[in-house]
């Protein structure tokens, strides 16, 4: 036999737990509808840049940045990359410590 305040207890749950399947349906049709949005704006930028190219023009893609090195900065960078090596290489040497024996064999007599 049950008594009052679980009852009461059981039906708030179950309430609370309809709030939170409400809320976690609402932000799922969001996130839904988010998505479908980007979609669509892909979808559109591909479409453009497609008849671009099907017309014949040339399409440059100007969201990526170009970056030039000039042979000095390389050569310079090079020379850093060298010697920050030999740096660690020093720094990584260590002793090697000698090998210990096993374990030692058993005395007993075999019969």
């Amino acid at each position: 036999m049950t008594t009052s305040y679980i009852k009461e207890r059981v039906q708030e749950l179950k309430a609370q737990k309809k709030l939170d399947r409400a809320k976690e349906e609402a932000e799922r049709l969001a996130k839904e509808n988010a998505l479908a949005e980007r979609k669509k704006l892909s979808d559109e930028r591909i479409a453009m840049k497609q008849s671009a190219i099907d017309s014949g023009e040339v399409f440059v893609n100007t969201s990526t940045p170009v970056v030039e090195k000039t042979t000095s900065v390389v050569k310079e960078t090079k020379k850093e990359t060298k010697k920050t090596a030999k740096k660690a290489v020093k720094k990584t040497v260590t002793k090697v410590a000698p090998k210990k024996k096993g374990r030692p064999k058993s005395t007993k007599n075999k019969k």
